[in-house]
């Protein structure tokens, strides 16, 4: 008996701290991040005088069976329409947004691909662009405060 405790307990210990460490502990926090957030580029003028624009939203809800937080990322201008959905994964402070697959629109992203983070910095949302970043620049700053949340969702 004594030497079942002595493997099982460590065992065991070691098994929790491994999982609570793990990249792939996509849900521990991701309740924080639930609710709708949008990005509006600066308008930028055209040649017709209309401007082009670029709106993008993400949509962040809880799915509460396997406690996963998934994303629904739409992409919208005078002659762009992508729709993806994607995860969540990191913890209440910083959230990577994978993506998934395409709903709509596409693209050459592969499942996994990290498309941009989410940190939150005292009074904002600092986004950090990977594979994915604004469309109207020319030379896109790799992070700036994008993503305002507009409305938080109970999750």
């Amino acid at each position: 008996m004594k030497i079942v405790l002595r493997i099982s307990v460590p065992v065991c210990l070691l098994i929790i701290l491994l999982y609570s460490c793990s990249k792939t502990n996509t849900f521990v926090h991701c309740s924080d991040w639930v609710g709708d957030y949008a990005f509006h580029e600066d308008p930028v003028p055209t040649a017709t005088g209309i401007n082009k624009i670029m709106e993008w939203e993400l949509t962040v809800s809880k799915e509460q069976k396997n406690d996963t937080c998934f994303g629904t990322l739409e992409i919208t201008g005078l002659t762009t329409y992508i729709k993806l959905l994607t995860t969540l994964s990191g913890d209440s402070s910083r959230v990577d947004v994978v993506y998934n697959k395409y709903l709509d629109g596409s693209h050459d992203f592969k499942p996994g691909d990290v498309l941009f983070s989410l940190h939150k910095d005292s009074n904002h949302i600092v986004t950090t662009w990977n594979q994915l970043h604004p469309m109207l620049e020319d030379n896109p700053d790799a992070q700036g405060a994008c993503f305002k949340l507009l409305k938080k969702k109970a999750s």
